[in-house]
């Protein structure tokens, strides 16, 4: 699912505007550098705010994928949440929020994965809600967070198509920004409520550069340039 994401890379004002002061996010960007790709599985730190300390910005590790055997803790399901023993306890006291410019995700046509990159039509940066938790990391404790994925809107179910569009299609859960404070602080019952898919029109999104292989730029500011595959000719800069 969302195992792809560009982060730190604009304005520390940009930032702020969603949540925080500009001087704290001065102060994290000159700590961490940009990130303009960065897959989860390289366990990149994310600018994170939690409900315990809302008003510090924190670099928490993307999950291991392989700290928790049997278990995708990059993404958790929000369907799983309260039922799940595994995210039960974070879901109830151990909330938070992911600062992202956009993440990447893979359209399929004829049998060939193609790379897209999607951000907001405003071009401003969004929250992605996460859990977080304390886990033993080489010996070492360390803060990790983890994204939450809910069912897709139309569009993502387009882009996303494998499997095809269906009830199981998944996005990111993108908070809407006056549900930050509930977001972290709310009860359970609350949060709940908030849990949807991101209305249709929102996003924009464009074939990228390949995000793996030889052909893969790395973590340069042009890796989500949009990329013309011949391919996809008869349906690129249009969803239908």
């Amino acid at each position: 699912m969302c195992y792809d994401v560009k982060t730190m890379t604009k304005r520390a004002a940009d930032y702020a505007k969603r949540y925080g002061k500009t001087k704290d996010w001065e102060y994290f960007k000159k700590r961490y550098p940009s990130i303009y790709h960065v897959s989860g599985f390289a366990e990149p730190e994310l600018p994170v705010i939690t409900g315990k300390d809302p008003d510090l910005i924190q670099p928490l590790i993307w999950h291991p994928a392989s700290f928790y055997p049997g278990y995708n803790t990059l993404n958790a399901r929000d369907d799983k949440l309260l039922t799940s023993k595994f995210w039960k306890a974070d879901f109830e006291s151990r909330r938070c929020l992911v600062m992202i410019d956009g993440f990447y995700d893979f359209h399929e046509h004829n049998g060939k994965k193609f790379p897209y990159y999607v951000r907001l039509n405003s071009g401003e940066p969004f929250m992605i809600a996460g859990l977080y938790r304390t886990a033993n990391i080489s010996g070492e404790q360390r803060e990790t967070v983890t994204l939450i994925t809910t069912r897709a809107n139309k569009e993502m179910g387009w882009l996303h198509n494998e499997p095809a569009y269906s009830p199981e299609s998944r996005m990111m859960f993108v908070v809407d920004r006056q549900d930050d404070e509930q977001w972290l602080n709310g009860s359970w019952e609350q949060v709940q409520q908030l849990i949807k898919p991101l209305s249709d029109g929102v996003l924009h999104y464009q074939p990228c550069h390949k995000l793996r292989g030889k052909s893969y730029p790395g973590n340069k500011p042009e890796v989500s340039d949009k990329v013309y595959y011949p391919e996809l000719e008869e349906i690129q800069g249009s969803l239908f």
